[in-house]
């Protein structure tokens, strides 16, 4: 992981490689361009283009197979106050974190104490800092 790594092999880390390649080649990047060169800006594109795919939601199974899945790894966040580890001062809680579980009591059960933990050390983080 040295100090030129191209952007497609930065970007895949982010996002599955072949959606990598989709955004080099809709953004019109080069993707095998040194990613220190490609600074914030080309990055923030990146960003911009992620957020402005439209998603349609084409159906859903039936309610007793709603599953959670997905989000933010655990080993990303500090157990004891729910503090991202990349991110200092930002506190994750609930369904945004990679916590596979059914929909309804253990989700909400899950929602409600990592909220009550993160919103307890967010206030001191605040009020120390």
């Amino acid at each position: 992981n040295g100090p030129r790594r191209n952007f497609r092999n930065v970007l895949s880390e982010l996002v599955p490689k072949r959606l990598a390649d989709i955004i080099c080649r809709e953004l019109k990047t080069d993707p095998d361009r040194n990613a220190a060169e490609a600074g914030r800006c080309e990055f923030r594109r990146v960003v911009d283009w992620l957020k402005a795919i439209p998603l349609h939601l084409v159906g859903r199974r039936a309610g007793e197979e709603f599953v959670t899945a997905g989000g933010v790894s655990l080993s990303e966040v500090n157990p004891s106050t729910m503090e991202s580890k990349i991110c200092p001062g930002l506190f994750l809680v609930g369904e945004v974190l990679d916590i596979d579980g059914f929909t309804g009591g253990f989700n909400l059960q899950a929602a409600w104490c990592t909220g009550r933990l993160a919103g307890e050390h967010a206030t001191k983080k605040l009020t120390n800092d």
